[in-house]
């Protein structure tokens, strides 16, 4: 969103696991709490991803600010989204663990007044498509020989990744026409799909190629400790929210950021980005979709630290650039985008299509019902 910025850096929310007792680091003197006081409406995006404790901190946040103890401070709040797409991640959670940190469990959601939209703007070329994808969303889908949260999904909907890929990128590819493919996207489950196909799709892109390397240090008191775990092993390690140790670049290659640089210049942690120049030490880059004043970006290399709720036993901080490659990503990141061809990779993409596919979601968690933001 132009001029939009997130729920974190815009009620100062802590990162990390979130508790009852947790604050926001907004003070009441500060030009945040200002602007918070002068808005007149709040729109909060994609509201159903986020956990049900952000709503109890900037409601006390609100409550401060406003110096009110009407629900969030007496402001005109607006929670948008679907519930039936990505609710917040809880990592190795139940069914019920997840839809318990959904913001409908939050004492708050009493206080709130539902609309529905009911008309679906985006499929009045594939109306069946609509169909089908609205009785996946509400569970009305019939189950595979019984088993229950399986669907059976159509063959056409069907292919292997290869032609995937050729449905959504040209087979040659460059900065002269990135224009062709700029807003194309393969969607897919997890990191390691997007690792896979960022590396096949590399291969079409015709321009200058370098590859840098990142310095890998763990982050430990003890010495000791830090001599348990050697270079090699550090650099072979792919936390999520980190970029590669080895960053294959080309030119003309399409990146995503992954940390707020400058939100004023609309360089945060999603923008993705096109290449247009390698350097021994840095490369230049631009806004996709961007004005056509705007100039090139230099991309410098930072220090970026693992979040530590991952699997590692350890905190990785890596000196690197904060980019990725980006010709695929992740369900949760593709969240609220909006692409002009895209394609969807599940485990039974990665065979050869058969007549009956068999796809598992897990209860309210479905995650093709990401696709509202895209057609087939």
């Amino acid at each position: 969103m132009d001029g939009g910025m997130t729920v974190h850096s815009t009620f100062g929310l802590p990162f990390g696991t979130l508790t009852e007792d947790s604050t926001s680091s907004v003070t009441m003197q500060s030009e945040r709490a200002q602007k918070i006081r002068n808005a007149a409406l709040i729109v909060w995006d994609e509201a159903p991803m986020s956990p049900g404790l952000q709503l109890t901190v900037v409601d006390r946040l609100l409550r401060d600010v406003m110096a009110s103890e009407l629900p969030f401070g007496g402001k005109t709040m607006l929670f948008a989204g679907d519930f039936r797409q990505i609710l917040p991640v809880v990592r190795r959670g139940t069914r019920a663990e997840i839809v318990m940190s959904s913001i409908k469990e939050n004492g708050l959601w009493r206080v709130m007044e539902r609309f529905n939209l009911v008309q679906n703007m985006r499929a009045d070329h594939d109306a069946d498509f609509a169909t089908w994808l609205l009785e996946l969303g509400n569970g009305r889908l019939p189950a595979v020989d019984g088993v229950p949260n399986t669907v059976q999904i159509p063959r056409q909907m069907v292919c292997d990744v290869d032609d995937l890929i050729d449905f959504v990128y040209p087979q040659q590819m460059s900065l002269a026409n990135v224009d062709e493919f700029a807003r194309r996207i393969v969607v897919c489950p997890t990191n390691e799909d997007c690792r896979g196909v960022n590396r096949d799709v590399l291969e079409r892109v015709d321009g200058a190629q370098m590859s840098y390397t990142a310095v890998d240090t763990m982050m430990a008191d003890d010495p000791d400790e830090v001599a348990n775990f050697p270079t090699e092993f550090l650099n072979s390690l792919e936390p999520d929210g980190l970029p590669p140790y080895r960053l294959t670049l080309k030119v003309g290659c399409i990146v995503m950021l992954l940390r707020n640089l400058d939100p004023r210049r609309r360089l945060c942690n999603g923008t993705r980005l096109v290449v247009t120049e390698l350097r021994r030490h840095n490369f230049k880059a631009r806004i996709l979709g961007g004005e056509a004043q705007d100039d090139d970006i230099v991309v410098p290399k930072i220090p970026l630290t693992s979040s530590g709720e991952d699997d590692l036993p350890i905190l990785l901080r890596r000196l690197q650039f904060p980019v990725r490659l980006s010709f695929a990503m992740t369900i949760n990141k593709s969240q609220g985008q909006t692409f002009d061809r895209v394609r969807f990779v599940t485990d039974v993409a990665c065979v050869h299509a058969r007549a009956t596919v068999r796809s598992v979601f897990e209860g309210e968690k479905r995650t093709v019902r990401e696709s509202r933001h895209v057609r087939r």
